[in-house]
């Protein structure tokens, strides 16, 4: 018997009618005149009875007295070629499990009421230490991919409906000027990422009268199975042969100015790629730098660990971290700051930040200038590529690009290790005469004139602080 499908009714209290049940005598049975139904019940086996109604109708029930109220569970319809012993064991096992059974269904009926999006809800509003930035993209994600879900109880959804539901994402969509999308593997695994998180939350937090309403996590199965797309990263780089007309590229895009006579943020998108170029800065971090975390007596950029009044200006990880900028990267700081008109180093037009489209943008001009695309986090790559050709080791490149990684390939002893400052500055420093040697391109002019505006660094302070992942 599937339990899950019984349903239980109230019964009114009548006089008993008891029998032996036999199939002679059950034949035998009808319902009295001008009522719907009768019951009669077994004397062998109590709590087992035979519902008949008024158009012939038998039913095998067992009925039973639960905290006050008389509950009835359908057993079977009468069958004359089934064994009467055989359904006094089923009425026997049920009478057994008839507690359990109600306190299933008390809890499945709860259940109904946990749905994807209030629980969605509730996650959000319990995740007090996330970002703004991350609040927002949760949302984004909630209302694009799981809103055709929102109303639906977590109970009901299973291993099935997820496999769907991702390859239902992963589908191309027309795009607004009537192209096809590619397949859209990295929003399906976003999308089923965030509906597991959903489904976590719930374990714990849905509960009624002590016991968890929600006792499974679908989502699972996308590990099993092995479903989940490969996360394959963008694996090209500025080739070397290229590398000297892009830095060059990018300071003539600059000097030659927009094609019309307006005003335009070039001077700051320069900077900022190439400041990307030669420290490996993720391309959002670069807008969230402020005036106030460059330190020039270590010629470094200090991000504050994060608060709720600069959450929208610190690192992934929200934690303090001390970004050493070699000479290329601190003179773009330099040269971007003259003209900044806000308290960001890197400014749009009438923009506190520079927006991550004009960054883009400017490295597309870049890109049709060298012949080759350029995708956001090409210039990350180069210089991690760069970094490992010079001889730098792993746990050097992971402090200068602030990469601490995830997952099973992250080495454990990493959390023990520490760098000086001025050991990662000259880390970084070594990168820097790396991509000179590479491109021949002159120091002075990639500087753009700022090295002569250096102050002297504090040595003796960059040899006191650590940096650390």
């Amino acid at each position: 018997m599937d339990f899950t499908a019984i349903r239980f009714s109230g019964v009114r209290k009548v006089a008993k009618a008891e029998l032996q049940f036999t199939h002679d005598a059950i034949r035998a049975l009808e319902c009295s005149a001008g009522k719907s139904e009768q019951i009669f019940y077994d004397k062998t086996q109590r709590g087992l009875a035979l519902r008949v109604t008024a158009r012939g109708a038998k039913t095998f029930v067992v009925i039973k007295r639960v905290n006050g109220t008389i509950k009835r569970i359908t057993i079977s319809k009468y069958d004359s070629k089934a064994k009467i012993v055989s359904i006094r064991d089923q009425a026997a096992k049920l009478i057994g499990e008839i507690d359990e059974i109600i306190e299933r269904e008390k809890l499945d009926k709860q259940s109904s009421f946990v749905t994807v999006e209030s629980t969605f809800e509730k996650m959000m509003k319990a995740k007090q230490r996330i970002t703004q930035a991350t609040r927002e993209d949760y949302r984004r994600t909630f209302k694009n991919y799981l809103s055709s879900i929102a109303d639906v109880s977590l109970g009901d959804f299973d291993y099935e409906d997820v496999i769907e539901l991702h390859a239902s994402i992963t589908k191309p969509v027309l795009r607004a000027n009537g192209t096809m999308s590619k397949e859209r593997k990295r929003a399906a695994n976003k999308a089923l990422g965030l509906l597991g998180s959903i489904y976590r939350f719930a374990i714990v937090t849905s509960r009624h009268e002590g016991k968890s309403l929600i006792t499974s996590n679908p989502v699972e199965i996308m590990r099993e199975m092995n479903i989940w797309h490969e996360d394959r990263r963008s694996k090209i780089r500025i080739e070397h042969d290229k590398l000297a007309s892009f830095i060059n590229e990018c300071i003539q895009i600059c000097n030659d100015g927009p094609e019309r006579n307006v005003a335009s943020a070039f001077a700051c998108a320069s900077a900022a790629v190439l400041f990307m170029l030669f420290t490996g800065v993720r391309p959002d971090e670069v807008a969230k730098i402020r005036k106030a975390y460059v330190n020039h007596k270590m010629r470094a950029i200090v991000f504050p660990e994060r608060t709720k009044e600069n959450e929208q200006d610190t690192l992934k990880n929200g934690e303090e971290f001390h970004l050493m900028l070699n000479d290329t990267a601190y003179s773009q700081v330099l040269f971007s700051m003259k003209h900044s008109t806000s308290r960001y180093v890197f400014s749009g037009i009438q923009l506190d930040r520079l927006p991550e489209s004009v960054v883009r943008d400017y490295m597309m001009k870049i890109g049709g200038r060298i012949g080759q695309h350029l995708p956001r986090k090409i210039a990350r790559a180069t210089f991690i590529s760069i970094a490992e050709s010079s001889e730098i080791g792993p746990y050097q490149i992971k402090v200068l690009c602030n990469h601490d990684g995830y997952g099973s390939s992250v080495d454990v002893t990493d959390g023990y290790k520490t760098m000086y400052a001025h050991e990662v500055r000259a880390a970084a420093q070594k990168v820097e005469e790396k991509i000179y040697q590479i491109t021949g391109c002159k120091k002075n002019v990639v500087c753009r004139g700022q090295l002569e505006n250096f102050t002297d660094i504090d040595e003796s302070r960059i040899r006191k602080i650590s940096v650390h992942l």
